[in-house]
């Protein structure tokens, strides 16, 4: 069993903010980052060939995908460098291989031993299994990720706001049924590059519609540098954008928008009705909420 090095610097990019990435297999096909953004994923980490209980957990997952008939689970195997012996070693598996040789998915799913296989579904299912584990942890893993069922928000689209509770800066109440409508709801993690880079697009969102700022920490205290970066937004943009810092109240939150990603956004119309929602970075976005503002006035 062999130590996975992780390449620390990843640790804080987002999928999004590494949108252009592509990762090349050792079956020669070139697979960007987008495309495990969707569905359902089996990912296996590991070394072969020198690793003995990489081999087995590659075994079993072949066994595993030669019994399903209409399974949603792609399976993929991530090493970390591409190499003859590798090849050798993998030639004929029935699974992309995936070279990850600037540690990006490695770094995502915190993988620290070989073999380690994470199950993984549009950020809304995220489990591991590091070595040891059994064949069967690896099957019951497998058949849990099979039967959920993917919480997405455009199934949102057309319903009523759903509630949600948080406080602004000076630690007043702030809550779904306060803010103004027609607005924008950002959701922001304080941790996410695609995040911060999605705040330039302030002056232009602020100017079409007011924007609600809801704002994870991922279960940490604010920082004073985060808090300073806001307080800075609120007294530029006045009472055209709304801090509201969820807290305790955010893993409740996420669950009732059903967020996968960060940034997240949805408009919210002036019955109160979300109409619209997009996912990661979105250089367009302020075209569109004007466009949908002006089909709201006609």
């Amino acid at each position: 069993m062999r130590i996975w090095v992780v390449v620390l610097m990843f640790l804080a990019i987002s999928f999004g903010a590494a949108a252009e990435w592509t990762f090349p297999t050792l079956q020669g096909e070139e697979i960007p980052i987008e495309r495990f953004y969707e569905g359902k994923w089996c990912f296996a980490f590991i070394v072969a060939p020198e690793c003995t209980a990489c081999a087995v957990t590659v075994g079993w997952l072949k066994n595993w995908q030669e019994e399903q008939t209409s399974s949603q689970i792609s399976v993929a195997l991530v090493v970390p460098w591409d190499t003859p012996e590798l090849r050798a070693s993998l030639e004929g598996v029935p699974f992309p291989v995936v070279v990850d040789s600037r540690f990006v998915l490695a770094s995502w799913f915190k993988v620290k031993v070989a073999p380690t296989v994470a199950l993984f579904a549009e950020g809304t299912f995220d489990e591991k299994l590091e070595w040891p584990f059994s064949e069967g942890d690896l099957r019951a893993g497998l058949a849990e990720l099979e039967g959920f069922v993917i919480p997405r928000p455009q199934d949102l689209l057309g319903e009523a706001l759903p509630e949600f509770q948080g406080e602004d800066l000076q630690g007043e109440g702030v809550s779904s049924d306060r803010i103004p409508t027609p607005s924008l709801l950002f959701f922001f993690s304080t941790t996410c590059p695609a995040c911060r880079a999605s705040l330039e697009m302030l002056p232009s969102l602020t100017a079409e519609v007011p924007v609600v700022l809801l704002v994870l920490t991922k279960g940490h205290e604010l920082t004073p540098e985060d808090r300073e970066e806001l307080e800075v937004l609120q007294e530029r943009y006045g009472k055209k954008l709304t801090v509201a810092i969820l807290g305790d109240r955010e893993q409740e939150t996420m669950e009732r928008f059903r967020i996968r990603w960060t940034p997240t956004f949805f408009f919210v119309d002036e019955n109160g009705i979300l109409k619209a929602v997009w996912e990661g970075p979105q250089e367009t976005l302020p075209l569109e909420v004007e466009e949908l503002l002006g089909a709201g006035r006609e």
